[in-house]
């Protein structure tokens, strides 16, 4: 694997505006976005679900090609590079994004592999009012005090940001201690946690959940998280955002 140099943007939606709601979908697709039947998938979702953000973690993209992603603008912040592929996270949506920043762990998994990777994207809603949106996929292999030290960065690097504000992704929060760390990067940034009806359906490892989806400034109509077996081992989450 080759480390990663470049963060790939597809703007188009410029001058578009946010009506005053939108559908969020979180989902760690396990580098399956190359796949037909995956894309397929997606796109039957995107159009049931009247999306209008994906936040994706795990994604796969052809060097050479756009992502197939119709409609949407999206910023991939890659993580890993061959010489045919690009991975990472990955933002799509169909407002205005003013400003985007990668953000890599300086540690490593298993202190010789990869870094993760996370993505702030700051939009403009509703009336002018700013949405930033930051897309983690929080480090995993490491010792928990690692763990902490990637969050309180990213903490650090938001903290400041004092409109709303939507955090998710797949944060590997499989043990009570990182369960803890996580909980504390939350409430420091004064953020809720969507929860859902169905969470049986969200990824877990040891009894503990992975996928979280946290906001401020914002409120909530409805939350859900599908189950998808055919595709990657962690399933989407859809929450449904309103903009007050």
């Amino acid at each position: 694997m080759l480390k990663p140099n470049k963060t790939i943007k597809l703007l188009k939606h410029q001058n578009s505006t946010c009506r005053g709601s939108f559908n969020l979908l979180c989902w760690n697709i396990a580098k399956l976005s190359l796949n037909k039947g995956f894309k397929k998938y997606l796109q039957e979702l995107i159009l049931k679900e009247k999306l209008d953000f994906l936040l994706l973690q795990e994604v796969k993209k052809d060097e050479k090609k756009d992502m197939a992603l119709e409609d949407f603008s999206y910023i991939l912040s890659v993580n890993m590079q061959t010489k045919k592929h690009l991975y990472g996270v990955l933002n799509a949506f169909r407002i205005p994004c003013i400003e985007d920043r990668r953000v890599l762990t300086s540690a490593k998994e298993l202190s010789f592999l990869t870094h993760k990777s996370s993505l702030f994207t700051l939009h403009t809603i509703k009336n002018g009012q700013e949405l930033l949106v930051v897309n983690i996929h929080a480090i995993n292999f490491v010792a928990s005090k690692s763990f902490k030290e990637e969050l309180n960065y990213i903490k650090s690097q938001i903290s400041s940001f004092k409109g709303a504000l939507i955090a998710a992704g797949d944060f590997n929060a499989w043990s009570k201690r990182r369960v803890k760390i996580l909980r504390d990067f939350a409430q420091i940034l004064n953020l809720k946690e969507a929860t859902f009806k169905d969470h049986e359906n969200i990824k877990r490892v040891f009894g503990k959940t992975l996928d979280f989806v946290f906001y401020r400034g914002l409120k909530i109509r409805s939350a859900k998280a599908i189950k998808c077996d055919s595709f990657s081992d962690h399933n989407p989450i859809i929450v449904d955002f309103i903009v007050p």
